[in-house]
């Protein structure tokens, strides 16, 4: 296999973390609409998405709330559920038929331990909060307008594969609101 990291990534050593997700990890077909991880499940892996689209989200209310998508090269998980080994407050689900490699937090670990690598939870974690910081400041910052625009300069092609209802639940607004705005910018 030929893996890429999403260039919105960073990771100190990003060729041998590649390296090391493709020799521990499985490769799974996800079918659309499929959960990878379903809320009050622990989460002991994480995965990197080679094809198709994912979205995490949470229920605020009774209302599915989106935290946000995942796209080829990216590497998602719970990251509370994860590091603390607790139940998951999110629901991870494929969009899209999708293609990942998962890797089990205990074989990672064995992983790091036995061949004396670093361990990049840190740096994971470090990049998800980041995500969280630019989101959390472009939500208040910008219109929704704008917020679109930046997710669709993310991935325009697998953006466009997303729900509308997601997109809406995702930038806070209405379905309406999300509809007018994605014909508006249908040519960018």
């Amino acid at each position: 296999m030929d893996l890429h990291l999403n260039p919105n990534n960073q990771l100190n050593g990003d060729t041998d973390v590649l390296k090391m997700i493709e020799l521990i990890g499985t490769k799974k077909s996800v079918k659309k609409n499929t959960p990878v991880l379903c809320e009050g499940d622990k989460c002991d892996f994480f995965f990197f998405v080679l094809s198709g689209v994912f979205r995490a989200y949470r229920f605020v209310e009774d209302k599915e709330v989106t935290i946000g998508f995942s796209f080829p090269g990216d590497i998602d998980t719970c990251p509370y559920s994860y590091v603390n080994n607790l139940p998951s407050l999110d629901i991870i689900q494929a969009l899209t038929d999708s293609t990942i490699i998962k890797v089990n937090k205990a074989d990672y670990l064995e992983y790091i331990r036995k061949n004396k690598v670093p361990d990049i939870t840190d740096q994971l974690l470090a990049n998800y909060i980041e995500i969280l910081m630019q989101r959390l400041i472009a939500f208040r910052a910008l219109t929704a307008e704008v917020n679109y625009i930046n997710l669709l300069a993310r991935n325009p092609k697998e953006v466009s594969k997303i729900q509308l209802t997601h997109i809406a639940s995702y930038l806070g607004v209405s379905l309406e609101r999300i509809s007018r705005i994605r014909k508006k910018n249908a040519l960018i």
